[in-house]
């Protein structure tokens, strides 16, 4: 069991591999216009920032940049309400854009398709101990997964509370961790393709709502 278990992840960081491969070539275009238009801003291209990866070891995240540099001392949580992205940035936010750059994280092995969102260690040493933060990160982190699929209206959701940090330590992060272990336990082919799926479906349709029963 433990064996086939095994070859099943070995057939899907393989396959991300491959696809996210095909993948950048796919959108190289996109890179192009986005590249160009952020030099033309005299802005960097990729905002690389350190987040949490496969078993807890640190990696570097690739994203479009978004924001005005310096504009992560005021703040590593982000809303819907936010001021600092530039008009681009919003723009590529609002259409999930600024994410095609994990592509590059996928080809190097650092990240998945499909798995728990790499975040910033400091979101989550506070809420988990680094024996739970481990285990948390089972499974390589993904584009998208179970936490950030359930919690794919984050950015409005916490643009409605006051003490953001607090209800990001106290609600989100103990779900998502839930959720997370979920996966990990119950982890198959057919679950990333229904993930894939509803993600899709919320990028294309914006806030859908999502049951715990997806993961069923």
């Amino acid at each position: 069991m433990v064996r086939n278990r095994r070859i099943s992840l070995l057939i899907k960081y393989s396959f991300d591999k491959v696809m996210s491969f095909f993948g950048l070539i796919l959108f190289f275009p996109i890179f192009f216009v986005v590249g160009l238009i952020l030099k033309i801003q005299r802005e960097d291209v990729f905002y690389l920032q350190e987040r949490v990866g496969f078993q807890g070891e640190n990696i570097f995240v690739y994203k479009f940049t978004t924001m005005p540099k310096g504009s992560e001392k005021y703040g590593i949580i982000s809303t819907s309400k936010d001021t600092r992205p530039t008009p681009l940035g919003r723009f590529l936010r609002k259409t999930k854009i600024n994410e095609l750059p994990q592509l590059i994280n996928v080809v190097k092995g650092e990240m998945s398709f499909i798995g728990p969102r790499p975040l910033v260690r400091s979101q989550i040493a506070e809420v988990l101990t680094d024996t739970e933060i481990v285990d948390y990160y089972k499974m390589h982190p993904g584009i998208t997964g179970a936490g950030s699929l359930y919690y794919h209206h984050e950015d409005n959701l916490l643009s409605e509370i006051h003490d953001k940090l607090k209800y990001y330590r106290e609600v989100i992060i103990p779900k998502k961790q839930q959720l997370e272990k979920i996966y990990a336990e119950h982890w198959n082919l057919l679950l990333d393709i229904k993930i894939l799926i509803l993600t899709l479906l919320v990028v294309i349709f914006g806030k859908i709502r999502i049951e715990e029963e997806f993961m069923k």
